[in-house]
């Protein structure tokens, strides 16, 4: 390895693990909760890999520079039209900064089989010391976030992104990397239901069956997890809040409310929004609910207490404006119909099985429709560096098919497709 990749793979791996354990962190404004020292490193660590990265990794004329470069615009300019213009500017930085980082940094240093090996590698280790970690928090205080965030939903949401390591050493046919990958997924959906958060225990389960319907999951290797889960389940189910499966729980009736609340701000400021995380309460004025099932009173709570709208496109149609979410929807889309596309007729050359990817990318958007994950660095980070290693340009050549099989690629005895 040349001195400047050194470099920039110093720069990376210190960065993913900031993100990922949240330490060490400063608080660099008094009063905001934006999180720009991790914001600042993921963007430290971008100018790392443009300035010492290999050269031609970045094609100023492509689609990908070119939505780059709009996106992180219409975001600039919204920081104008904002509300609170000085906290959106933070929350933009942070946005774009971990967002552009992870994307561009997975474009630049991890296109080559030694290094996605490597990757994986260090997302084996970072996924290795979270769980050692949530569980000593659970076990001391009762919270699996206790030593490593102040919520639960981006450590599980990070913990979903960082399981592509284990799945890329299921295609193994060494029997300890096989083990170590069992394991490392079996205590991975401990955690989920040690977090309490119900929809991180059923959408791994959901996006399972979705893959055999699909053809891209055996049959039998379906019924493996699904007896697995059964058992996490049944043996953590007291520590699941199951009541927000009821009709009577009051914040599934807000989540629901949301939407045409959230367009009804998009209408009168559709362009450029109000700002990420602006208050939206004073739009509730003039609104009426459309849910029965919730009173002005509880939705005008919920509003105040949940600043955004705890959907992350919800909250960027409403916080950056129709262009911006329309634009970075379309970019998502295109990644992830080629990523589709490959599932089917994985060609040969690949490193990565296109489900390694495709699994946690897909568990992690349905998150998303129940937190504003991408407003969180750690979870925006990991998740668009998995959207650029999605391949584009075709297949790797054969020899470096052959590299990359003697550590970690597809085999023929994977369990996906």
């Amino acid at each position: 390895m040349a001195r400047s990749e050194k470099i920039v793979w110093i720069f990376f791996a210190a960065t993913s693990c900031q993100l990922a354990f949240q330490h060490p962190s400063f608080l660099l404004v008094a009063g905001d909760r934006s999180n720009l020292f991790s914001g600042l490193l993921a963007f430290l660590t971008l100018i790392a890999a443009v300035v010492f990265g290999r050269r031609g990794a970045i094609k100023f004329k492509s689609p990908e520079f070119l939505i780059s470069a709009v996106l992180a615009s219409v975001a600039g300019v919204s920081v104008l039209f904002s509300f609170t213009p000085l906290s959106s500017f933070f929350r933009v930085f942070v946005l774009l900064s971990s967002g552009l980082g992870g994307f561009w940094c997975a474009r630049i240093l991890l296109q080559t089989p030694e290094n996605q090996r490597r990757f994986t590698w260090l997302c084996l280790g970072i996924l290795g010391g979270l769980l050692i970690l949530s569980f000593l928090g659970y076990f001391r205080t009762g919270y699996i976030e206790h030593f490593i965030s102040d919520r639960s939903h981006p450590l599980t949401n990070v913990i979903l992104l960082l399981s592509f390591a284990p799945l890329a050493l299921l295609s193994q046919k060494s029997q300890p990397l096989i083990v170590l990958s069992i394991t490392l997924l079996s205590l991975s959906y401990v955690i989920l239901c040690l977090s309490e958060r119900i929809s991180v225990v059923f959408i791994p389960l959901g996006v399972s069956l979705a893959a055999v319907l699909f053809g891209t999951l055996r049959w039998k290797y379906f019924v493996l997890i699904c007896l697995v889960m059964a058992m996490v389940v049944g043996v953590f189910h007291q520590k699941i809040l199951w009541f927000k499966l009821s009709t009577a729980y009051t914040g599934s009736s807000c989540r629901m409310e949301n939407f045409p609340f959230s367009w009804s701000i998009a209408q009168k400021y559709p362009w450029f929004g109000i700002g990420l995380r602006a208050p939206r309460d004073q739009f509730l004025q003039d609104y009426q609910l459309t849910c029965p099932t919730v009173t002005k009173e509880e939705f005008s709570h919920f509003a105040r207490d949940i600043v955004s709208a705890d959907n992350q496109f919800l909250t960027l149609m409403v916080g950056l404006g129709l262009p911006f979410t329309l634009t970075y929807l379309a970019a998502l889309g295109i990644l992830l119909a080629k990523l589709v596309g490959l599932a089917f007729k994985p060609p040969p050359g690949l490193f990565f099985h296109p489900l390694v990817l495709l699994f946690p990318l897909t568990v992690a958007l349905v998150h998303f429709q129940f937190f504003d994950g991408l407003l969180f660095p750690q979870s925006c980070w990991f998740f668009h560096l998995l959207l650029g290693l999605i391949p584009l340009r075709g297949a790797y050549p054969a020899t470096a098919e052959l590299r990359g099989r003697e550590n970690l690629s597809s085999a023929p005895h994977s369990p996906m497709g």
